[in-house]
């Protein structure tokens, strides 16, 4: 775990957040800076990369082997060729992917949700 990397994520769905907050709550309602306001970007964009990363973490994208391997075995005699079976698709898949840039998404992505959390409990009152 690289805390510089967290910390560049965080930094980069902060900017996000303030571009979103901008574009939607500024620019498009005229609502200016409130607590609900900025804990509503800060959700939409915590949620938007929270889940991604938590399916990333949890490996789900495997789910999707599957169908990969039919669709291109449909597709392609030298896949069929070099693939006879979904088992050496799947060996050769194998390649472990799994970086700790996932797990770091996810920690930014849930800092985001709690600050948007604490922010929500503030509704009401203006900055």
């Amino acid at each position: 775990m690289n805390y510089l990397r967290i910390f560049i994520v965080i930094l980069i769905l902060l900017l996000l957040s303030f571009v979103l907050h901008y574009v939607v709550f500024v620019r498009g309602y005229n609502q200016g800076y409130t607590y609900e306001s900025i804990s509503d970007s800060l959700f939409i964009v915590g949620v938007i990369g929270f889940f991604p990363a938590f399916m990333a973490q949890m490996g789900s994208y495997k789910l999707f082997y599957g169908f990969q391997y039919a669709l291109r075995s449909f597709m392609s005699t030298d896949f069929r060729r070099k693939y006879a079976n979904i088992s050496d698709y799947l060996v050769d898949k194998k390649a472990n992917t799994k970086t700790s840039l996932y797990y770091e998404f996810l920690i930014s992505a849930g800092m985001l949700l709690i600050a948007a959390g604490i922010l929500a409990m503030l509704w009401g009152r203006e900055l």
